[in-house]
């Protein structure tokens, strides 16, 4: 895609404040504050980047990092009207939505901060903008369905007056807010990452702290590379796929320890699935596997009765490799234990049993 020239604004990070190493068990280093978990990532906010870490892999140490911070932002659900965050605070009565053909005040009212903002930086006169448009309503109005409240995307305008704005805004039908015209280069946490071309698209935290952008460095990646980036994370965020809950396992074991304190608890299935369709030829409907489930919640050893044809005892067995638990706990401590799990080939069972 062409990209249309406009000036070049800040596209630099502030430096992160309390400044932390993150390291990987594959000896990865970046040093940075951590900014928000998104499904299966972790972003760390440097001084001059962000850094996504993939919480699979991060060390102990930076996953209970990960873990305090979750704990503490357990229920900050706020009001976007009200919300303390950079960006919330920079686009407060700065913004404008489409109604009747005209540009008129947004108010949020007692909506909800997005958890991520996405900015658009667009104008009538550039021709690839124009063509890219329609592409993001699209996409957009999609999402919205998916995930109403997880994002907003903001439209900052890179017109010559607010005429030439307002004639942008009512040929796309924008769906989304605006930047008022008149509050344009006022909006800073967002317009730092405006760049050399147009169209631009960017996805920020509620901090204003850079997730995706259009360019890498001086390549241009173009508007479609975020819009694909930020659909992959929005879904993974559910966290109701077994992608995401295998990747977020070992935080998951970490904040179930750490809940039960110094109770004591059973093992717990986490991640339990059959592909049924390898089953159909088996003449019975239920079977009990009896798992060892180490300290770490995975399965070492399985074994099933009624006994099986070899094929399909192989089978089960690799796919019971692949099972999760929550581990069980004794006095606030994770021990290895054996349960015997009920299995229905025409569905599994949710709970484990000794």
């Amino acid at each position: 895609m062409k990209t249309c020239r406009i000036l070049l604004l800040a596209t630099c990070l502030a430096g992160a404040a309390r400044a932390e190493l993150w390291q990987t068990t594959m000896g990865d280093r970046c040093e940075g504050s951590l900014s928000g978990v998104y499904g299966s990532m972790a972003l760390i906010a440097g001084k001059t980047a962000a850094v996504q870490l993939p919480l699979a892999q991060l060390d102990d140490a930076g996953l209970g990092r990960v873990a305090d911070y979750l704990a503490g932002n357990a229920a900050t659900t706020r009001a976007w009207s009200g919300s303390p965050s950079a960006v919330a605070k920079s686009l407060r009565n700065r913004m404008q939505v489409l109604r009747d053909g005209k540009l008129v005040d947004f108010d949020p009212g007692e909506r909800a901060e997005p958890q991520v903002y996405l900015a658009y930086f667009g104008a009538l006169w550039c021709g690839p903008c124009r063509r890219f448009s329609p592409e993001l309503v699209r996409t957009y109005q999609q999402l919205k369905q998916e995930a109403p409240d997880y994002f907003e995307l903001v439209f900052v305008s890179s017109d010559r007056d607010a005429r030439e704005q307002l004639g942008y805004v009512r040929e796309v039908g924008m769906p989304w807010p605006v930047v008022k015209f008149s509050a344009l280069g006022r909006v800073a946490p967002i317009e730092r990452w405006a760049a050399k071309g147009i169209p631009n698209l960017v996805a920020v935290t509620r901090e204003g702290e850079l997730i995706f952008h259009s360019y890498r460095g001086e390549e241009y990646l173009g508007p479609q590379a975020v819009l694909k980036q930020f659909t992959e994370l929005l879904r993974s965020t559910k966290g109701d796929s077994d992608e995401v809950k295998r990747a977020r396992h070992r935080l998951a074991v970490l904040q179930h320890l750490r809940g039960a304190k110094e109770a004591t608890l059973p093992a717990r299935p986490y991640v339990v699935s059959l592909d049924f369709s390898r089953y159909r030829t088996l003449s019975i409907a239920r079977l009990n596997a009896t798992l060892s489930i180490d300290e770490r919640g995975r399965v070492t050893d399985a074994s099933f009765e009624p006994e099986l044809p070899t094929a399909i005892d192989f089978q089960l067995n690799r796919d019971a490799g692949d099972w999760l638990f929550l581990p069980a706990v004794e006095s606030g401590k994770a021990k290895a234990i054996k349960v015997i799990l009920p299995l229905q080939l025409t569905d599994v069972e949710t709970a484990a049993k000794r």
